[in-house]
């Protein structure tokens, strides 16, 4: 079944679910009858549809292409584990096609200081002296462009950059600083929690009062993310997300037929690039599709191109 998205607006861009269902939204689902809600296409058939497995969030994060208001918040988790995969970089925003997530700290400026403990109190003083002007800023004030200007760039100056490409995967482990760049749209897999704490953000925060600026400095980690290493499952396939609630692979398919473990209580598919179809429906890039536990083990995977698969117990 097409898993068609509603999107959500943010202050740096928009968020596009594919299976999203609460207050501020719904997903929904493309069948012979019309488009259904998808809480209402799930409770047609529980058992057949997803085991009674509740359904992992499947979902794009979508910033604007323009720099510094297209830009993520700059944040750690205490909990929640991230996964992203690069499904599209504005060729705009980075005409070389390489887009970019600042992550983590830089090395460098780290080196330059006597110990952490003088590198962490460097890095919390340039991030308050811009927060200072930002909230000005946001209070009305509207003289200190070059000043924001300047008291960013010594604040960024502390972060590392990791340069991206399409199909890229990047775990975000906790306590990790991270943000999303401008015109950079990545599929997120998260467990399920929603814990942040705010070290920067060069627009106003709409969502709460005050950043966490000196907690998150206090415990972030301060070397650098290691290399990712993932399993390889099956010849192009690999494990890219382990979650206690779901499991993530990335395929790549040359016009070659994957069948799917047949114990799985539902699959979530979407193509990154190229053309797959699982069955008969097929999905170009961005697109996504459902699998219903009693279609499983009866849908081929096939095509040309790169697929994310998502599914409990994969």
């Amino acid at each position: 079944m097409r898993l068609l998205p509603v999107y959500i607006a943010k202050p740096w861009g928009r968020e596009i679910w594919f299976t999203g269902m609460e207050a501020r939204g719904e997903s929904q689902v493309a069948t012979q009858a019309g488009n259904l809600d998808l809480s209402t296409y799930l409770a047609l058939d529980p058992k057949a549809l997803t085991g009674g497995t509740p359904l992992l969030l499947l979902k794009i994060l979508d910033p604007k292409p323009d720099a510094v208001t297209g830009d993520l918040y700059f944040e750690v988790h205490e909990e929640k584990q991230e996964v992203y995969v690069v499904t599209h970089v504005d060729a705009g925003a980075w005409p070389d096609g390489r887009g970019g997530i600042r992550f983590g700290m830089c090395q460098e400026k780290r080196a330059g200081f006597a110990n952490d403990a003088a590198f962490r109190a460097a890095y919390l003083e340039a991030v308050q002296a811009y927060e200072a002007v930002r909230r000005r800023i946001d209070d009305g004030a509207s003289d200190l462009v070059d000043e924001e200007i300047q008291r960013r760039a010594d604040m960024e100056a502390f972060t590392a950059m990791r340069r991206l490409t399409l199909g890229d995967v990047v775990r975000v482990p906790t306590w990790t600083p991270h943000s999303l760049q401008h015109g950079v749209r990545v599929v997120e897999f998260q467990t399920p929690t929603y814990e942040r704490f705010i070290i920067s953000f060069a627009q106003k925060v709409l969502t709460q009062d005050h950043w966490d600026t000196a907690h998150a400095v206090a415990n972030m980690h301060l070397d650098a993310p290691a290399a990712e290493t993932f399993e390889q499952v099956a010849p192009g396939v690999e494990r890219v997300a382990s979650f206690s609630d779901f499991n993530v692979w990335r395929a790549q398919l040359d016009r070659t037929e994957l069948e799917l473990p047949g114990h799985l209580p539902y699959a979530v598919c979407m193509c990154i690039d190229g053309e797959i179809a699982l069955g008969k429906l097929r999905l170009g890039p961005e697109e996504a599709g459902f699998i219903p536990r009693a279609a499983v083990s009866l849908t081929p995977i096939s095509g040309h191109g790169r697929l994310l698969i998502a599914a409990p117990d994969l």
